[in-house]
């Protein structure tokens, strides 16, 4: 599994810069779903869902928070695959927030610790002598800006999962040999900041890279909610040269995931596992990447919604198989409960989800007629219908609806929801027949879908910066200090190679207003004293 990766982020999928050698062959020996999306686009609630197989309203995982009260206890991948007799190992990113859900292990590689003591792949570096403040990049003034790593390739997080979910098979080979083995590898990458490391921060010329579509999107016709994610990018979806250094790292970093993948498979075949496993690899949702400029996840648009989904289970899947069914992360579940025959309890509400395997080959059973996708509660509030040939979003935001013909406008730059509002209206009422069954009772006033007024449209374009980076280095005891790179010394190095960066294009004055750490002892510290 992968973090923030889009569907079309794959060379199988028809990216033709990209380079994803490993993941292709997957897909050549099993069957690629061509037409998957999250249930919630953000990482989370998506995985939340994925996990259980249970939509938002049910894990209570609306969007990275979760409604207030405590939350509902169901089972899990893990827990029913551990009741069946499997160990259970899970190595890197999991955003279970200190839970395990049924993990007999979990090897720990998280973003913004606190704490190294809470973070294996941070004990890791401190072990190995590997002197840095920032293993993914700097998040606070550099979240969604170019920079580059200075990690050295085998020390880095793409790697450290690859190596610990191959020590993971050769010991469970070696140890547990009769037991049945469950292994979740979770890379962040290419989740921001795009930060990759050498050589994958060179790899693509951004020259090669396709600017953004519909950057030029007016704010006017984005509910108020999607503002955020155009600030986020702080001007780089007008910067031709930032935008597309930004995707050519964004590439670097998928790259060299399909690399760490490729070790993984390749211990398959040398341990001779290879075809007794069936192999699922994923995302937990997209990322728009100046597309409708905007940055970001959490809005129903394609690049955000929809991802890779690879299913190889050897005599079950056929070979070559492109399937466009309408499926989901939720299906994922009920693909191992059908499959493998695990017991679920009877007593509980039936699942959302079916198996991916209930058509020879790879593909559902019985077609759906759309997908549902639904994000966020009250004023961040929206529900999406997603068919084979359209797109219908509705806003808690102003009301707003959205129609999109998929067929003909793959892209989704016009909202045809007013002029066919016959079709409009039909799917509003498949919607709202959905949230009244399966989303959020609060969303409805009586039997009135229920809406918050938008915000009034700035004059100008919404630009600005957020802190959420992680204290652990800042944390560490007094003697621990020198361990780790100071943060002039990191910011330093990040910034070194960018030539489409510099402080004029950011929003220091917001970084300053917001406390960010005194850009003291790097280049831009006159710009930053000046803001």
């Amino acid at each position: 599994m992968t973090d923030q990766q889009r569907f079309d982020a794959l060379g199988c999928a028809g990216n033709p810069l990209i380079r994803t050698p490993n993941l292709d062959a997957l897909a050549a020996r099993g069957a690629r779903f061509s037409q998957a999306c999250c249930s919630t686009p953000v990482c989370i609630a998506s995985r939340q869902s994925l996990l259980k197989g249970r939509r938002a309203a049910q894990t209570h995982w609306v969007a990275n928070h979760a409604l207030p009260g405590p939350h509902p206890e169901w089972p899990t991948i893990m827990t029913v695959l551990q009741q069946a007799g499997y160990h259970t190992h899970g190595v890197g990113k999991m955003h279970f927030m200190g839970r395990l859900y049924g993990f007999e292990a979990h090897e720990r590689m998280e973003e913004c610790r606190d704490c190294r003591l809470d973070d294996d792949y941070l004990l890791y570096l401190r072990e190995n002598g590997v002197r840095t403040r920032y293993p993914q990049g700097l998040r606070d003034l550099l979240y969604y800006q170019p920079q580059t790593c200075g990690i050295p390739e085998e020390h880095s997080q793409s790697a450290w999962v690859a190596r610990r979910a191959v020590q993971c098979l050769r010991d469970h080979k070696r140890y547990r040999g009769d037991r049945p083995l469950f292994l979740w590898a979770s890379w962040i990458a290419p989740h921001p900041p795009f930060a990759p490391c050498e050589p994958y921060d060179s790899l693509y010329d951004p020259a090669d890279m396709p600017a953004p579509v519909y950057a030029e999107r007016p704010l006017s016709t984005l509910p108020s909610p999607a503002w955020t994610h155009r600030a986020r990018l702080d001007g780089a979806h007008r910067d031709p040269a930032r935008i597309r250094r930004i995707r050519a790292l964004y590439h670097g970093q998928v790259t060299h995931v399909d690399d760490a993948i490729g070790r993984v498979l390749a211990a398959l075949d040398e341990l001779g596992l290879a075809e007794d496993t069936a192999v699922l690899f994923t995302s937990d949702h997209g990322d728009m990447l100046g597309d409708h400029g905007l940055s970001q996840k959490n809005v129903p648009y394609e690049p955000a919604v929809r991802v890779p989904l690879i299913l190889h289970w050897p005599g079950r899947t056929t070979p070559g198989t492109v399937c466009d069914d309408l499926v989901g992360l939720t299906d994922v579940l009920p693909t191992l409960i059908h499959e493998l025959k695990l017991p679920y309890p009877a007593a509980l509400p039936p699942l959302p989800g079916s198996s991916l395997l209930g058509r020879t080959g790879g593909g559902l059973a019985e077609q759906r007629m759309g997908y549902m996708i639904d994000y966020g509660d009250r004023h961040g509030r929206w529900v999406c219908l997603r068919t084979r040939t359209h797109k219908y979003v509705l806003w808690a935001d102003n009301g707003t609806e959205e129609l999109y013909d998929l067929v003909n406008d793959p892209n989704e730059l016009s909202n045809i929801a007013a002029e066919a509002a016959g079709l409009a209206g039909s799917l509003r009422d498949q919607v709202l027949a959905w949230e009244h069954g399966h989303g959020l009772p609060e969303s409805f006033d009586g039997d009135t879908f229920r809406t918050f007024p938008g915000a009034p449209v700035p004059d100008h374009e919404p630009k600005g910066v957020s802190l959420n980076e992680g204290k652990w280095a800042d944390n560490l005891p007094a003697d621990e200090q020198g361990e780790v790179e100071t943060f002039a010394e990191a910011f330093s190095r990040a910034v070194a190679r960018e030539t489409s960066l510099s402080p004029a294009k950011l929003s220091l004055a917001d970084y300053k207003r917001k406390g960010g750490p005194p850009l003291t002892g790097t280049p831009w510290e006159d710009a930053w004293r000046r803001a």
